[in-house]
């Protein structure tokens, strides 16, 4: 099998899991199919420049973002495996960026 096949097999669970978890909280909607794409590509592109390291690489940046998640669903008072109110944590999430409404309110 291609090596970066099998790459972007390695790199994919933790990737998907974590998507599928959480891709209520991703916003603006379209962000979902534009990390996919980017994820899958940067993993592939490592993999040709890298090897079989560019699976560390995918595997770390994935704990990184579920460490992000979990300190930012506690530090607001959520439960990070369930959010119960996608709505706020996206408004908080923007907030945190500075994002803003055309209005000038915020997020």
């Amino acid at each position: 099998m291609n090596p970066v096949v099998v790459d972007l097999l390695l790199a994919g669970p933790p990737f998907l899991a974590g998507l599928l978890l959480t891709r209520k909280l991703i916003w603006p909607r379209w962000k979902v199919w534009g990390k996919t794409a980017f994820y899958f590509g940067a993993v592939a592109v490592l993999s040709l420049l890298i090897g079989h390291w560019s699976v560390v690489l995918a595997w770390l940046h994935q704990g990184v973002g579920f460490a992000g998640h979990v300190w930012f669903s506690r530090k607001h008072g959520f439960t990070w495996w369930a959010v119960k109110d996608p709505e706020r944590y996206v408004a908080l999430s923007k907030a945190s960026v500075g994002f803003e409404h055309k209005d000038g309110g915020p997020g």
